[in-house]
């Protein structure tokens, strides 16, 4: 199964020729996205400035680059040095209008796979909405003793004013055919990595200007039991893989990495996955992300397993923000 976002960044990574008529409509959008930012610049359009730092996570191409693990690590680091942060982030899919407090226990089809996923790993306090400025400021009014807020995405949303700016790019598709959606993956030019100020890969950099991060697996946790079974574990059934992320080529890879031997099933990136996705796999062991999983409390069984990751993270990076927001 193929889904429709991998259908189109297959022909971003594989520099198909059709795509390139496109490219008119990947001018009006260049245009439009570089007139709202020079608005911006120039007072034409207010900026909102809170009264504690902000720190943006994002990317400047469609799809899953590795914000959210980043996120999550930058989140244990200042938790350990005695900073109270918070997230915000826009709940993308989620069907929530308003800005809205996300907790442990809210619907994901309100709030998004991603928010949810965070709030249930750090614990701290996440708000979503599509106005991050406005989602800062009501989180600020109910949790005043908040030292910095953490942006996941909103790096396009110049109406928050930012205090450090980090994007996040995979090693492996980087940047495609380097045109500007819809022509390309591109956001934004990459022009705008010399003006942040981090730019983080995920996986490995020659560029000793960018900071790197990994991923290290150990084990398979099942969803039902929370026990943890080696990769090997699991082979008592056939495996199949299913994901909706933006990426899902880099969690095959790191199964196949372990030798397992899995049938592959995508879905659109944040798809909300119902207990009727599953049934025609009921004999088989199901793998996923963790991001995924957060979907699926619902209707697991003993026969759903998610894949935890460990991130490390270059930690010349976190010296860098410590000074800059402090």
């Amino acid at each position: 199964m193929i889904s429709v976002d991998q259908i189109f960044n297959n022909q971003y990574y594989k520099r198909s020729n059709w795509i390139y008529l496109l490219i008119p409509i990947s001018i009006f959008f260049y245009f439009f996205s570089s007139l709202k930012k020079y608005l911006y610049r120039k007072g034409f359009l207010k900026i909102i400035k809170i009264k504690v730092p902000v720190l943006i996570i994002g990317n400047i191409t469609l799809g899953g680059t590795g914000k959210t693990p980043l996120a999550l690590d930058l989140i244990e680091k200042f938790l350990r040095k005695g900073f109270k942060p918070a997230l915000i982030s826009r709940g993308y899919r989620g069907r929530a209008s308003n800005i809205t407090e996300v907790f442990e226990l809210s619907d994901v089809s309100n709030v998004g796979d991603e928010a949810l996923f965070i709030k249930a790993k750090s614990k701290i306090p996440v708000f979503i909405g599509k106005d991050r400025a406005g989602a800062a400021q009501v989180l600020l009014k109910k949790y005043p003793k908040t030292s910095i807020i953490i942006s996941d995405d909103g790096l396009q949303h110049h109406r928050l004013a930012r205090d450090y700016e980090i994007i996040v790019v995979d090693s492996q598709r980087q940047f495609g055919n380097g045109l500007i959606f819809p022509a390309g993956p591109l956001r934004e030019s990459i022009s705008k990595l010399k003006q942040v100020d981090a730019v983080v890969y995920k996986g490995e950099s020659s560029n000793s200007n960018f900071y790197q991060m990994r991923y290290i697996t150990k084990h398979f946790k099942n969803l039902l039991t929370n026990k943890e079974a080696i990769f090997k574990g699991i082979q008592d059934k056939k495996i199949v893989a299913i994901t909706a992320i933006g990426n899902p080529e880099s969690f095959f890879s790191t199964l196949e990495g372990y030798d397992l031997e899995f049938k592959k099933v995508t879905y659109n990136d944040h798809y909300l996955f119902t207990k009727n996705d599953f049934i025609k796999y009921a004999d088989y062991n199901i793998v996923m992300t963790e991001k995924d999983a957060i979907k699926c409390k619902k209707f697991v069984t003993k026969n759903f397993w998610a894949l935890p990751l460990e991130t490390k993270v270059d930690e010349r990076l976190f010296r860098n923000i410590l000074k800059k927001v402090t």
